[in-house]
């Protein structure tokens, strides 16, 4: 009987213990737990990257980011205090002196101090996306990092070179920027050279079609190539960061009110493409629009320049241009030269219609087929006007026009023909006056 109550209260016994011990173990991890707070992990290293310190943030839980933020608020303050004694001992500096090496370890401790704060405000965003309390720290970080409260100019500039110099150093900021600047100037020189060459291939494509003018071959080369390289100077807004998608809403809302406000040019715009179109004349020709004579110098979409033979330029827009009669000069390979000679009424007109034709064939740039014509137009007061006819190249009209009018005269004056002077016959009739009394 002893020896089985012996075992029963050891049994009963240990079982008591292993209870105590379970009971006991929660209790004792929560005291342990309570007595030793997490250590700081992130502060060891005030240099830490901005991107390394991102990562070790990420798993830290709102307590931990509170003792962290806590520990990256010292370092800023201390290092704070540091500026502070430094301006300090600029400021004892006399004013017609300088201190170059205190004003360098300002700068650097400025540049320490901008680092520090960006590095402070990363963990404030952790925390207070995880919910926690960052009023009064958010506050502090934005006094201190405020430019407007140096006191002088010397800490000022210091201040803002500091700035300059960690944001050019950061890898979201100024080398973030120069990545983008650069890809961006890469993308532009690549679109211009493929705009230079898409307009090469539209106009040559153009070339080969028998009713293209070199009008719409140069609109078509510099449409091809504006269009190509207004896409890739989207696609550089793009990569700087510009959201593309309001611009263009903001364009087309003030296109509306640009189109209303520019209707002529639009009207000359939309002449331009029906020049181009119909092709009533051709870059080099010589045309009469307009009351002006000249050759077509050039052609946009809203003004067509021609140049004149006292060598002006002038420009008429293309609404007027297509509103108007148009008289192309140079539109066929050939031309006639329409001139007219008077002979006197005592002169035989078969004798200088034969001189007429002899001048004509006789000269190399008149033209075999279709033949001279030469013919009595009028029956004029002072003389019988021909009129001579032949036809030439568009290219030898002024050519053949000045020479046949020179030769011509002095021919006449050869075999006896005239060239009578406007004249007037005046008959004079007299009558008897009656004497009056």
């Amino acid at each position: 009987m002893r020896t089985f109550a012996g075992s029963w209260l050891g049994r009963f016994a240990l079982v008591v213990a292993i209870g105590l011990s379970v009971v006991k173990s929660p209790t004792m991890a929560q005291e342990t737990s309570g007595t030793e707070p997490p250590e700081l992990t992130t502060t060891s290293d005030a240099e830490v990257p901005v991107d390394h310190l991102q990562v070790i943030l990420r798993p830290l839980t709102k307590g931990e980011l509170e003792i962290e933020l806590n520990g990256w608020l010292d370092l800023l303050r201390a290092k704070i205090t540091e500026v502070g004694n430094t301006e300090l001992k600029l400021k004892a500096v006399p004013e017609n002196e300088s201190d170059d090496k205190l004003t360098d370890r300002l700068v650097a401790l400025r540049i320490e101090e901008t680092a520090l704060a960006e590095r402070t405000r990363i963990v404030l965003d952790a925390l207070k996306a995880k919910g926690g309390d960052v009023q009064s720290a958010e506050q502090f970080i934005n006094a201190v990092s405020d430019l407007s409260e140096t006191t002088d100019a010397t800490s000022y500039q210091a201040a803002l070179v500091a700035e300059l110099k960690n944001w050019a150093g950061r890898d979201d900021g100024g080398k973030l920027w120069a990545r983008r600047l650069l890809v961006a100037a890469i993308i532009l020189l690549v679109f211009f050279f493929i705009s230079k060459f898409a307009g090469r291939v539209i106009a040559k494509a153009l070339a080969r079609h028998p009713r293209a003018s070199n009008l719409l071959e140069n609109f078509a080369r510099r449409t091809t190539g504006g269009i190509v390289f207004v896409v890739g100077i989207l696609m550089a807004l793009s990569v700087l960061g510009v959201q593309i998608g309001p611009m263009m809403a903001a364009l087309g809302a003030g296109g509306f009110i640009v189109g209303f406000a520019l209707q002529e040019t639009l009207g000359s715009f939309a002449s331009g493409l029906m020049i181009m179109v119909y092709r009533p004349f051709d870059v080099d020709d010589y045309v009469s629009v307009s009351e002006v004579e000249g050759t077509v110098q050039e052609m946009s979409l809203v003004s067509t320049s021609l140049l004149t033979l006292d060598n002006k330029v002038v420009v008429i827009p293309n609404k007027k241009v297509w509103g108007d009669t148009i008289v192309n000069f140079t539109g066929k390979d050939t031309r006639r030269v329409d001139l007219v000679f008077g002979i006197g009424y005592d002169d035989k007109i078969e004798h200088a219609i034969d001189v007429l034709i002899q001048i004509s064939n006789e000269h190399p740039l008149v033209l075999k087929d279709p033949s001279v014509t030469v013919h009595v137009d009028q029956l004029a007061d002072s003389s019988v006007n021909l009129f001579c006819r032949p036809w030439v190249k568009t290219a030898d009209y002024w050519t053949v026009h000045w020479d046949l009018t020179r030769q011509v005269k002095e021919r006449f004056d050869e075999e006896g023909i005239s060239i009578p002077y406007p004249q007037r016959d005046v008959h004079m009739l007299s009558e008897s006056v009656p004497n009056l009394p």
